[in-house]
């Protein structure tokens, strides 16, 4: 009687396996290697950036969402798994009371901002809806006069105004990561406003980034990736269109980092900084006020919870408070 297996045919497929997995290992050394000597050659390029470009071609299925529950914003008490296959960017308390989250859709690339007039998505963004912060949906919104050659690098952020209105800033991938922006009443249907302007010698890219309106200077803050470490470069801007300056702050925590406007100051969350330090907790995120939002300050009591581990618990890229207490994403 003739084996059930084929003993030969079988080591041959774990010899050319192990092959397989050699030829892998070698194509990403090879990458690491080249990212590194272009990052070395154009400075304008950075490590971060591409290796965000490259993402963008990987697939993220295991992007998962885990919510974090505080009464204060100090003791977290609750978390949970709302959502996945997204790539989470910022969020924001609507007029309606809904908790939006903005992204990147990895369930559909094409994206879920919709030009109104061709009902095209605009690829690489996404959005997550969610009225008690737990159930989340996702959420389709929509832009009209929009470039049909716009290819976004799955960044929007969407700010509120002084005046009740909202402004959503995107980056547009054709031109490295450019800031642009688009206009809308209700937060939820945009108008297209174009790319950002800015004084000679201001460069307009972001990465990664989070958006402040500081009422008392009223100016808007740009807080994206800086060239050196435990800083942020910050672009400045009166209108929140023509921007003016960019500079490095130092910063005591990660981006991407949120911030609340507690009334007389800002509070802010961001991730905390990984160093061989003895004693070092890295299980939750670092709290810090300014009432400018330039000088920011570590608080004297630091956020806790209920759960042991060396692992950073409760993401900061989007921090909702609500009457009940303070969510994150």
């Amino acid at each position: 009687m003739e084996s059930l297996f084929d003993y030969n045919k079988l080591t041959m497929f774990i010899k050319k396996k192990n092959i397989y997995s050699v030829f892998i290992l070698i194509f990403l050394i090879v990458v690491v290697l080249l990212i590194k000597f272009i990052s070395a050659k154009n400075p304008q390029i950075s490590l971060p950036s591409i290796s965000k470009m490259l993402s963008r071609h990987l697939p993220m299925d295991f992007e998962v969402i885990e919510a974090c529950y505080s009464p204060d914003g100090t003791t977290f008490t609750k978390k949970k798994n709302v959502a996945n296959s997204f790539g989470k960017q910022s969020g924001l308390l609507m007029p309606d009371g809904a908790i939006l989250l903005t992204g990147l859709d990895f369930s559909n690339r094409q994206g879920l901002l919709i030009d109104k007039k061709t009902g095209k998505p605009i690829s690489d963004t996404g959005f997550l809806k969610s009225y008690d912060g737990w159930k989340f949906e996702r959420a389709q919104l929509t832009i009209q006069e929009m470039p049909t050659d716009f290819w976004c690098w799955g960044d929007p952020v969407i700010t509120s105004l002084p005046n009740g209105h909202f402004r959503m800033y995107l980056t547009d991938r054709n031109k490295e990561a450019v800031l642009v922006s688009a206009y809308s009443e209700n937060g939820y249907d945009y108008v297209f406003e174009g790319e950002v302007t800015h004084e000679q010698g201001v460069p307009i890219d972001a990465v990664d980034f989070t958006v402040l309106y500081e009422k008392r200077a009223d100016k808007y803050l740009i807080y994206t990736r800086s060239e050196t470490d435990k800083s942020v470069d910050v672009i400045e801007s009166k209108d929140g269109r023509h921007f003016t300056r960019r500079y490095t702050i130092p910063i005591p925590f990660t981006l991407q980092f949120s911030i609340i406007d507690e009334g007389d100051h800002y509070t802010a969350w961001g991730g905390p900084w990984f160093e061989k330090k003895p004693n070092s907790d890295y299980r939750y995120p670092v709290k810090a006020t300014s009432t400018d939002g330039i000088n920011w300050q570590l608080t004297n009591e630091q956020p806790t919870g209920l759960w042991q581990g060396n692992e950073t618990y409760c993401g900061t890229y989007a921090v909702i408070k609500k009457e009940d207490g303070y969510y994150f994403y």
